[in-house]
């Protein structure tokens, strides 16, 4: 029988106690770091005009063909901070930032490939999650009102069904299980298709089929504490010690502190 390849995949819970919270506005970027950068989308609302200069004509027309102003909004926010971000790791002006797609439509940085990014956003908040190896990043908001019974059967296997079936707090289970899986697809450059229900979300350690993954690297998906009622999993191939290698920086929400980001790395 011929053998079959797989990939190794590492699971655990993280909780936001165990990040290292950056507080300097010199950000570096080590071989085996992540970065997350978290934004509060309500308190950039009064810099839009601001931010908005920092846009190509094609991103502020992909911004006006959202329907509503909040989603208008957003996207000016947090494709603005994007290019503020990559422009402090690459050095280059943020004007100057221009993203390309792959195939599965990922952005990417064609003129520094070995700079990966992703970015999520849910309600009030977004993030980007930077580093130097493959990286997804998911988060979501934990709405009371969403009735996510319907859905195990569709995007769980039996375990992960029985687990969030047998948790004290159903919902809960229910957003780690899913982010972790949806963070760990971003970071393939998958998008949820037929094989996302046997992505592995729970804790411990996993082997995956070749099949899923179509590399044979090795992964970790961690899950952590957004802010209340958010809950947040980043994915990338292994990092040595992952408690001291995710750091988190909440981006300043004033255009002076942005600015000084960018200076910092001239």
């Amino acid at each position: 029988m011929r053998n079959m390849k797989t990939s190794k995949s590492v699971i655990e819970y993280l909780t936001i106690e165990d990040l290292k919270l950056i507080h300097t506005q010199t950000i570096s970027l080590d071989s085996n770091e992540i970065i997350i950068y978290t934004i509060y989308l309500p308190d950039f609302i009064n810099l839009k005009s601001d931010l908005s200069q920092f846009l190509t004509s094609k991103e502020l027309k992909k911004a006006q063909r959202f329907f509503k102003e909040i989603d208008r909004n957003r996207f000016i926010i947090y494709r603005s901070i994007l290019k503020f971000i990559l422009a402090a790791h690459t050095k280059l002006n943020v004007k100057n930032i221009y993203l390309d797609y792959h195939f599965n439509k990922k952005p990417y940085l064609a003129s520094h490939p070995w700079l990966f990014f992703n970015i999520s956003h849910s309600e009030d908040f977004a993030a980007i999650a930077v580093s130097k190896k493959n990286v997804g990043l998911d988060i979501e908001y934990m709405s009371k009102d969403f009735n996510f019974t319907s859905l195990l059967p569709d995007v769980f296997d039996d375990n992960q069904v029985l687990e969030i079936q047998n948790a004290i707090d159903k919902k809960h289970a229910f957003y780690t299980s899913w982010t972790r899986k949806e963070a760990f697809v971003k970071a393939l450059g998958k998008g949820i298709d037929e094989d996302f229900k046997y992505i592995p979300s729970l804790d411990g350690q996993h082997t995956i089929d070749f099949n899923l993954t179509k590399n044979s690297k090795s992964w970790q998906v961690y899950s952590f504490n957004l802010a209340d009622h958010y809950l947040g999993a980043v994915a990338s191939e292994a990092l040595p010690t992952i408690s001291r290698n995710i750091l988190l920086y909440t981006v300043p929400n004033n255009m002076e502190n942005l600015l000084d980001m960018i200076k910092s790395k001239k």
